[in-house]
C-alpha cells in the first residue's frame, strides 16, 4: 500500500474484528489517528489540506475511471484491503458525499473541505487542528451509534471477500 492517498484506507486499517461490531478502541485515541492521517494525506506538507489534497486521496478508488467513485467502488477498496474493515467504510462513504447523490466527485470533496473547514474558523483553510477536531468528532460519532453496521447506508450487506 502507498504511504500517500491512504486516508480512507489508513483508517480502515486500523480497526479490527469480525463483521458484526466495530472495535473503536483501536482507534483511540482519535486526535492521534486523526493526526497521523493529516500528515499521511498533507501531499505537499504544508500543514494545510487542500480540495487537491483530498480528491488525490479518492482517485484510487475511481477503479472504473469514470471520474466519480461510487460506494460499491470505494467498499470494495475498503474490502481489499481488509474483508473487516468494511462497516466503517459505509459510515465514512456517508460522511463524504456532502450532496447524498451516492457518487464522490469533485462537488462532494468540495463540500467535505468546506465542512471540515466550517467547523473550525470557516476561513477556506483546513489546519491539521481543524481536521483533527473534525475527525474526533466524527468517530466519536460512529462510536455513538452503538456501532450500528453501516451507518446511515441503509444496509448494503457485506464484505464479499469477509464471507
Amino acid at each position: 500500500m502507498e504511504s500517500s492517498g491512504v486516508l480512507l484506507v489508513f483508517v480502515a486499517c486500523i480497526i479490527c474484528g469480525g463483521v458484526s461490531a466495530l472495535d473503536m478502541t483501536k482507534l483511540q485515541p482519535y486526535n492521534l489517528t486523526a493526526a497521523i492521517m493529516f500528515l499521511q494525506e498533507d501531499l505537499n506538507q504544508d500543514g494545510q489540506m487542500t480540495v487537491a489534497e483530498i480528491d488525490a486521496v479518492f482517485d484510487k478508488y475511481d477503479t472504473n475511471g469514470d471520474g466519480r467513485e461510487s460506494r460499491h467502488e470505494y467498499t470494495m477498496m475498503i474490502c481489499s484491503a481488509d474483508p473487516d474493515l468494511y462497516q466503517i467504510s459505509h459510515y465514512l462513504y456517508d460522511d463524504y458525499d456532502v450532496n447524498n447523490d451516492h457518487h464522490l466527485e469533485q462537488t462532494d470533496y468540495e463540500g467535505w473541505h468546506k465542512k471540515i473547514d466550517d467547523s473550525g474558523d470557516g476561513n477556506g483553510v483546513v489546519t491539521q487542528e481543524e481536521f483533527v477536531n473534525y475527525w474526533v468528532k466524527m468517530l466519536e460519532g460512529i462510536e455513538a451509534q452503538n456501532n450500528h453496521p453501516h451507518g446511515n447506508s441503509h444496509e448494503h450487506g457485506h464484505c464479499a471477500a469477509g464471507k
